[in-house]
């Protein structure tokens, strides 16, 4: 079959998450016709993801999100005035979407959580057949434990998964812990996607710290610590613009421009993985049993969801800013609940490729 990719460029999960599947298809003899990615002028698309995906990549106008002054979350009131600002440009990029679909003639779309998909689907009723991946879908699973006090994140959170799921098939929740499929929500339950070259590692422990941060706001945090903590050596990930590959601030932190082989090199060796709450990356770094602590994004309601989730999982532990000095309190982990999630991932697996390969 012919699949056509949809992957929101927000972070490097949903790439990495796009990499995995798109590896699967092809191993078993299935095409890929085509990768549309938001074109987000805040991210820079990692060059791994355009020398693994081997498939022609298109950009298209996309909702996002702005960042508060400091850098380090997002400013919600903004994001929602700038985004209904540029509706014409995303009723334009869904007869983009359109045409491509009629050009690339794929029988199944794998949507990544763009949203643009959903609103494709809105404005046209004959798209290919969608599935859409994400964490968010778990949301909406009775196992998920809501943040408290949070219920108008909630619900706009809600809505924003209802969008991109319009015109889904099946919505594939990945979850840090197995549970059933919640049908009447159209919700199946599958692990993480994580990539054949992390499930072929041999984790070790070099007593080493690595940090991957989002928004680089949070940097003068890591460095502030890293000062305060000299015999600690911190190697650490950003996408901040206009930086040389390598900056180096004293002699135990060094930040690096984003790079997968180099990435995943370190994860193997770090003792502790500290990180925006993004998802994918805490799924690696709890397959290769690290220790890991997460910082939510501030005011990023979705991230804070995967840190409680996580908690809940027992897989990791958050706070609400690069406290670095507890992740190393190593009593706070559960090794059998690391031990659990990897058996999940390893004994569940196919799970994913059997759904969007089954006619």
């Amino acid at each position: 079959m012919k699949y056509l990719f949809f992957v929101q460029n927000e972070g490097r999960g949903h790439l990495t998450q796009a990499l995995t599947v798109a590896s699967e298809l092809r191993n078993q003899g299935h095409q890929i016709v085509g990768a549309i990615l938001s074109d987000n002028p805040h991210r820079q698309l990692p060059s791994f993801f355009k020398e693994q995906m081997q498939t022609p990549i298109y950009f298209i106008k996309s909702p996002y999100f702005l960042k508060n002054k400091k850098q380090t979350g997002i400013n919600l009131p903004k994001s929602i005035v700038f985004n209904l600002s540029r509706s014409l440009a995303y009723f334009k990029s869904a007869k983009i979407t359109k045409k491509l679909c009629h050009d690339l003639n794929p029988d199944i779309i794998l949507n990544f959580y763009e949203p643009m998909v959903g609103l494709s689907h809105l404005f046209y009723n004959n798209l290919p057949t969608t599935y859409s991946f994400g964490h968010q879908f778990f949301l909406d699973h009775p196992a998920f434990q809501k943040p408290k006090n949070k219920k108008v994140e909630h619900l706009l959170l809600s809505f924003f998964n209802n969008l991109v799921a319009y015109g889904t098939t099946k919505k594939i929740a990945l979850s840090f812990t197995e549970e059933p499929d919640y049908l009447s929500k159209n919700i199946i339950v599958c692990p993480p996607l994580i990539r054949s070259e992390i499930k072929i590692l041999k984790p070790d422990n070099k007593n080493f710290i690595l940090s991957y941060v989002l928004n680089d706001g949070y940097c003068q945090e890591i460095i502030n610590w890293s000062k305060n903590n000299p015999t600690q050596q911190i190697e650490a990930f950003w996408d901040k613009k206009n930086e040389p590959p390598i900056k180096s601030f004293g002699s135990n932190l060094r930040f690096y421009q984003l790079s997968g082989p180099l990435f995943i090199n370190f994860l193997k060796d770090c003792s502790l993985y500290v990180s925006t709450a993004g998802f994918e990356s805490i799924c690696e770094a709890a397959y290769l049993q690290k220790n890991i602590l997460m910082v939510p994004t501030a005011n990023h309601y979705e991230q804070l969801c995967n840190a409680k989730d996580a908690a809940r999982a027992k897989i990791a532990q958050y706070d609400s800013f690069f406290n670095i000095s507890l992740g190393l309190k190593s009593a706070n982990y559960s090794d059998s609940a690391k031990k659990t999630f990897k058996k999940w991932v390893d004994e569940k697996s196919d799970k994913i490729i059997k759904i969007i390969t089954t006619k």
